[in-house]
């Protein structure tokens, strides 16, 4: 048996103002980090084998605050990055709405239909994320828990996945900032026991 935490990014100043990160390299909020440090107060794992992250700065810094906890070295694997957003990224969710309607409307009702120019579709972001996972799984041993730190958009693609849901539903699953969701795997049969859990933040 091996569990695998994925943990949401704490929050940042472009959450806050709804502007696209995707892979830009945004730095946490003072309030980000401050969530990465009641998690690492309130951490639903009393072990931890290993902690891998995205390798954007607002990952890796929520990811090196939990590491503290544990002596543990944060372990960067590119293909946890967020969707590549493209020309998308940097601006609002105002100005995209106003420049490119159809896509935008899109964007929300049929993400599986979506690509934006100089972008990678959510089918790209679901098929890196999955094959990386399962990588990692497979090379880490039985009777293990792992935490791997990421993206709103990439952790529900993982759990449509695991779920069997289309991606067009995947903004029915919730994702809050350092939100935590615990897989289980069993002989190689993959389970979701949390989902958006951030009790954390509320104690």
């Amino acid at each position: 048996m091996i569990k695998v935490m994925l943990v949401r990014h704490g929050v940042t100043e472009w959450n806050v103002t709804q502007r696209i990160q995707g892979q830009s390299n945004i730095h946490l909020a003072p309030d980000g980090v401050h969530q990465a440090r009641l998690l690492t107060v309130h951490f639903p794992f009393d072990t931890v084998d290993a902690i891998y992250s995205s390798d954007l700065h607002r990952a890796m810094t929520t990811a090196e605050v939990i590491a503290s906890r544990f002596n543990l070295e944060v372990i960067p694997v590119k293909e946890f990055r967020e969707i590549n957003f493209g020309s998308w990224e940097g601006k609002t969710f105002e100005d995209i709405a106003k420049e490119d309607p159809a896509d935008f409307k899109k964007f929300f009702l049929q993400p599986d239909m979506l690509l934006i120019k100089d972008g990678e579709t959510f089918a790209e972001l679901q098929n890196r994320a999955v094959t990386t996972l399962k990588r990692i799984v497979h090379d880490i041993g039985d009777d293990k828990h792992i935490v791997i730190v990421m993206h709103g958009a990439i952790i529900r693609t993982i759990i449509a996945h695991i779920l069997e849901m289309p991606l067009r539903k995947i903004w029915a699953i919730k994702q809050q900032n350092t939100a935590v969701n615990i897989l289980r795997i069993d002989d190689g049969a993959y389970s979701l026991e949390l989902l958006n859990d951030t009790h954390h933040l509320h104690i």
